[in-house]
């Protein structure tokens, strides 16, 4: 099993940019609250765009969902959005069986990801 681990990469220009996030390895209800308390830290520096780069994720629990839920709620409130980039074919699966691609933004491209962020 892969160990879980997130990586921020802050924008050079500030909270009007895009703050990309990239997560490995399992999201589920052991690794939740840390993924929980990185959004949380980027969310009091005022990012409100997000890239969710999920291609090196290998499985997503329904915490892990929830958690990108409540992630994306409190974006809105803010105005703000939230892209998921290339999910793994076995995250997609699971987003895609409950329904979650119709409610989150998911992209293949970096480029698109950043366009749609405007």
């Amino acid at each position: 099993m892969k160990p879980f681990a997130i990586e921020c990469i802050e924008p050079e220009q500030g909270a009007a940019r895009a703050v990309e996030v990239r997560i490995s390895g399992f999201l589920d209800a052991h690794t939740v609250v840390s993924f929980e308390k990185t959004m949380d830290e980027l969310l009091e520096k005022q990012y409100v765009k997000f890239i969710i780069d999920l291609s090196a994720l290998n499985y997503i629990s329904s915490a892990g969902i929830g958690a990108l839920m409540v992630l994306l709620q409190q974006l809105r409130r803010r105005q703000g959005e939230m892209v998921i980039l290339q999910p793994s074919a076995k995250v997609f699966k699971i987003l895609d069986l409950l329904g979650f691609t119709k409610i989150f933004l998911i992209k293949q491209d970096r480029d698109e990801a950043m366009h749609v962020l405007g």
